[in-house]
C-alpha cells in the first residue's frame, strides 16, 4: 500500500513540475513573440498592481488575474483593465457605462482617486475583467523575473529533482548489481 502511494505520489510531482515547466516556456514564448502584450493563458492574464489608485480594493504588489471579456461582459463596478495609447495597462473600476454615437464606452476611476479617468474605455483598448486577487503575489512575480529569483526558484529545483532522478536511478540498478549505464 506504501508502495502504490509512494509511486501516486512521485508520479503528481512530476506531472506538476512538467506543468510548471510547459506553462514558463509558453509564457516566456509569448512574452518574446508579442512583447507589447501581456502574456495569456487560457483566457487569463496576470497583472501586478504599481500603485494604490485601487486602495482599499487593492494595494501595490498585490496581483491581478484579469480574463479576457467583450464589453458586452462589463457591468457597472466591474474591475476592468485597459490600455492607454502610450501602452500603459490601467485597472480601474467602471462607475457609468454611457452610449456615444452609438458605441459603448466605460467611464472609469481608481477607488482611491478624486476624479473620473481623462479618457473613456472603448472596445479597443479592453483588455478583460478581473475576475481573481492574489494579495502580495505581485512581489513574488518580480523576484522570480529577476536572475537571482530565476536561479533560486526555478532553476535550482529543476536541477535538484533531475540530480534526485539520477541518483535514484543509479541507486535501483547497482542494487540489481548492474553496472551504470555510463561505464
Amino acid at each position: 500500500m506504501i508502495k502504490i502511494m509512494t509511486k501516486a505520489l512521485t508520479l503528481l510531482v512530476r506531472l506538476v513540475i512538467i506543468a510548471m515547466i510547459l506553462t514558463f516556456l509558453f509564457i516566456t514564448y509569448q512574452s518574446v513573440k508579442h512583447p507589447e502584450q501581456p502574456p495569456s493563458l487560457l483566457g487569463f492574464q496576470l497583472f501586478t498592481v504599481l500603485s494604490n489608485s485601487m486602495v482599499p480594493y487593492f494595494e501595490t504588489g498585490d496581483m491581478v488575474i484579469i480574463k479576457e471579456v467583450t464589453q458586452s461582459d462589463v457591468n457597472e463596478n466591474d474591475v476592468i483593465t485597459f490600455k492607454e495609447e502610450n501602452g500603459k495597462f490601467i485597472t480601474h473600476r467602471v462607475i457609468e457605462i454611457k452610449n456615444h454615437n452609438g458605441r459603448v464606452q466605460f467611464v472609469t476611476q481608481g477607488d482611491n482617486n478624486n476624479v473620473k479617468d481623462e479618457e473613456m474605455v472603448t472596445d479597443q483598448n479592453l483588455v478583460g475583467k478581473q475576475v481573481f486577487l492574489i494579495p502580495k503575489a505581485g512581489y513574488a512575480v518580480k523576484f522570480v523575473s529577476a536572475p537571482i529569483g530565476f536561479i533560486l526558484l526555478v532553476l535550482f529545483p529543476i536541477l535538484g529533482y533531475i540530480f534526485l532522478e539520477l541518483y535514484e536511478r543509479l541507486k535501483k540498478s547497482t542494487k540489481r548489481g548492474e553496472r551504470p549505464a555510463s561505464e
